[in-house]
C-alpha cells in the first residue's frame, strides 16, 4: 500500500496497491520496480537503478536513473499520461569512514506537468540541472 499526498492540492490524496522488487540486478544493479494501481483508474510504474563505481577504495561514483510512468488517471487531479518524471545523474562521494561520507551530486531532471481537468489547469513541463553537496551519515 502506498499513500500519497500533493503539498500543493489536499483534496489531491490517493491510496494505491503496489507490488514490486527491490535488489541487486546481474552485474551489481541496484533495482527497484514497482507497478502502482490504485482509485479513479490510475495505473503507474516506477525504477530505480543505481551502481557503484570504486575509482580507489574510498572514492565512489554512483550513476543512477530514476524513470516514473503514469499509464492512466483519471482523477480530478490527474498526471498527463507516459513519462511523469525522469532524473538521471552522477553522485560522487568520498567515504572517510564507513559511516562518514560527504558528496557531490550533478543531475538531470524533467517534470511533466499536470493535464487540464475540471478541478485544475493544465501545467507545463519542467526540466533543468539540479546540483548538491552534503554529507551522508550512516547509522
Amino acid at each position: 500500500m502506498r499513500y500519497s499526498e500533493d503539498k500543493n492540492n489536499s483534496n489531491s490524496d490517493r491510496v494505491d496497491g503496489v507490488i514490486g522488487v527491490l535488489g541487486l540486478a546481474p552485474y551489481f544493479f541496484e533495482t527497484q520496480a514497482y507497478l502502482y494501481g490504485g482509485e479513479n483508474n490510475f495505473w503507474g510504474a516506477s525504477l530505480e537503478v543505481e551502481r557503484d563505481f570504486l575509482l580507489t577504495q574510498k572514492l565512489i561514483t554512483q550513476p543512477y536513473l530514476e524513470v516514473d510512468a503514469v499509464f492512466s488517471d483519471n482523477s480530478n487531479y490527474a498526471a498527463k499520461s507516459g513519462l511523469s518524471e525522469l532524473k538521471t545523474g552522477i553522485k560522487t562521494r568520498y567515504e572517510v569512514t564507513k559511516r562518514i561520507r560527504p558528496f557531490v551530486d550533478i543531475a538531470y531532471q524533467y517534470e511533466k506537468g499536470k493535464k487540464a481537468t475540471n478541478m485544475q489547469e493544465a501545467t507545463e513541463s519542467e526540466k533543468g540541472w539540479r546540483y548538491g553537496a552534503g554529507i551522508e551519515l550512516g547509522f
